[in-house]
């Protein structure tokens, strides 16, 4: 298993975000997890990124834990610190 802190920078995270993360990580074979405060939450479920009601500023860390864990944590990171808004 392997992860990575990073800052989320976008006002807030919403649904239509929630998606591409969601379509992002079932690229992966890895069990990919987000990490917030005490919530952990299986980033391939959309009911839990939705529910975590991320907004700019927010630490959270990703983990994954398979095959292709780094490849997810460096593009899931990625795509989360790189959203515009």
């Amino acid at each position: 298993m392997i992860f990575k802190e990073i800052c989320f920078t976008k006002t807030r995270l919403d649904n239509q975000d929630a998606v591409k993360v969601v379509q992002r990580t079932m690229r992966y074979d890895s069990e990919i997890t987000l990490e917030h405060g005490t919530r952990k939450i299986n980033a391939k479920s959309i009911m839990g990124i939705v529910s975590m009601g991320l907004k700019g500023g927010d630490k959270l860390t990703v983990l994954a834990a398979g095959d292709d864990e780094k490849a997810a944590v460096e593009d899931i990171a990625a795509l989360l610190t790189g959203m515009e808004g």
